[in-house]
């Protein structure tokens, strides 16, 4: 018998197929039932877009985990607990740990913050967890060097390699020169950049096409952008964001595709020319980019953060020139952030738009890369590290 099969984890975060933690948490509970592990949730899911036997093998586990989440939503206040169980705790953008009352076994902390000066409560926490993974080097550098941690471990996030891979076009764009922007619309992410760039960029090619996934359910104060490149904030997607996008870009040059679920996502950038990320900072490695890559896309990458663990000058068009930023709330300099300038993200449009077999170059290497890091085998690499910290008899 294999001896993890004695083990039981919960999970703190709700899994599902509309947001990067949903999905880091379902790959994450596929891999426990692969290695016998028998996973625990303490949130409801969200939104799920499952195959027939994703399904099956996921139903023992929401039968496994009514209780827990029904005596959470009648009772928050109820400490629950479970000793014979590992809690996988997450953490928000400022390494908060999730408050969630729940006591089990040597509990391990998943983080991917964005922000490298944390508060003391938060390194408090963190050092009281068993172990901590971490989801870049970046993450993994600020717990280490700056704040003493010992417990951190790197492990970089995964792909679905069976659903993001190069193929042919549907040829549904045909006739456009697709660039992809993808992530929630937030100031960290440089959705405002991307809409200067291209503005330049179709000026001077009127067959390009700005193709979003700018989704945000959670928008915060941090979230709005300075009025620098773009003018406002859409509070709501759907005609509120077209709306928004409108007032910066010509109609007609671009098309937002809505809240999609991770798995429908393959196809969409299968018609992807290439993918533009001047990201401000990224705790993680950047899911959306990652995916560009795995399906053969050639993306441009801000050099910062955790974008710094995907770039190589074969496999990426890399915006080298990084800026300081200063928090559009606070006006204080967010650490270790970059502000990517609109002239490199431009050149490296320009270039991609005149040597196609560059950019196929490029997205193949990608490709090649992110082959190596299928959700499975990087989930795989969680779960060791988390049965080291807690050893089975």
């Amino acid at each position: 018998m294999n001896p993890a099969s004695a083990v039981k984890m919960a999970l703190t975060w709700s899994v599902g197929h509309y947001h990067g933690w949903g999905v880091y948490g379902l790959n994450l509970v596929l891999a426990m039932l692969r290695r016998g592990i028998r996973p625990r949730l303490l949130q409801p899911p969200g939104r799920l877009d499952l195959d027939p036997l994703q399904a099956r093998l996921l139903i023992p586990v929401l039968e496994d985990s009514t209780d827990f989440i029904r005596v959470r939503q009648l009772h928050p206040e109820r400490l629950i607990r479970a000793e014979d169980t590992i809690p996988l705790i997450h953490s928000d953008g400022r390494l908060v740990f999730n408050a969630i009352r729940f006591a089990g076994v040597n509990p391990v902390g998943i983080t991917f913050f964005e922000y490298a000066d944390l508060d003391s409560d938060g390194i408090h926490q963190a050092r009281t967890l068993s172990g901590i993974i971490v989801g870049s080097r970046w993450n993994e550098r600020i717990l280490k060097k700056k704040y003493g941690l010992n417990n951190v471990a790197y492990v970089m996030q995964g792909v679905e390699t069976s659903q993001f891979f190069p193929s042919g076009r549907r040829g549904l764009l045909s006739e456009r020169f697709v660039v992809f922007s993808g992530g929630k619309l937030e100031f960290r992410k440089g959705q405002d950049i991307v809409i200067e760039t291209f503005r330049r960029f179709h000026a001077r090619h009127p067959e390009a096409l700005l193709l979003t996934a700018w989704s945000n359910a959670w928008v915060e104060a941090e979230s709005r952008f300075p009025d620098r490149w773009v003018a406002g904030f859409p509070e709501e997607g759907g005609d509120g964001l077209h709306r928004w996008i409108g007032q910066h870009l010509p109609e007609g040059s671009f098309l937002d595709v809505g809240m999609v679920a991770n798995p429908r996502m393959g196809d969409i950038l299968r018609e992807v020319d290439v993918a533009l990320f001047p990201n401000r900072c990224e705790g993680g490695t950047n899911l959306v980019a990652m995916e560009c890559m795995a399906t053969g896309v050639p993306v441009i990458l801000s050099a910062n953060t955790g974008h710094l663990d995907l770039i190589d000058t074969d496999r990426c068009v890399i915006a080298w020139q990084q800026q300081r930023v200063l928090s559009p709330v606070t006006g204080k300099e967010l650490t270790d952030w970059g502000e990517s300038t609109v002239e490199e993200c431009l050149e490296g449009l320009e270039r991609l738009h005149r040597d196609r077999q560059w950019g196929r170059d490029i997205g193949h290497r990608g490709h090649r890369f992110m082959a190596d890091h299928p959700w499975g085998r990087q989930c795989d690499q969680v779960l060791n590290r988390i049965l080291m910290t807690n050893p089975v008899d």
